[in-house]
């Protein structure tokens, strides 16, 4: 097994320790998503997230991430630096609908 997919594990490992919760039909999704983010994070690439704040509103960012972690909520989050913005902000795993890895330039 990869160094990458041993990581996502031990994140979803972890949250499931916090009691996250999450259907079986969706882990996959979360596997491939973790899996893209940790690659994002080891190569340096960006992605592009379509994100649903809490409001219910939807954005469209482009991330460079730097990090995922496991608040003690449970939540997986990932801290990158958030182009829309111009500064660094943290995204709840959950709440991207979809993503796409893009090269940094």
């Amino acid at each position: 097994m990869t160094r990458t997919a041993i990581t996502v594990r031990r994140t979803i490992a972890a949250a499931l320790g916090f009691g996250w919760s999450v259907a079986r039909s969706t882990l996959s999704r979360v596997f491939r998503l973790l899996t893209d983010l940790y690659r994002a994070i080891d190569s340096g690439a960006a992605v592009e997230i379509v994100y649903v704040k809490e409001d219910g509103t939807e954005s469209t960012r482009i991330v460079e991430p730097a990090e995922l972690s496991v608040a003690s909520t449970g939540a997986i989050t990932v801290r990158g630096f958030d182009r829309l913005r111009g500064e660094d902000r943290t995204f709840r795993v959950d709440r991207i609908v979809s993503h796409r890895l893009v090269e940094v330039g």
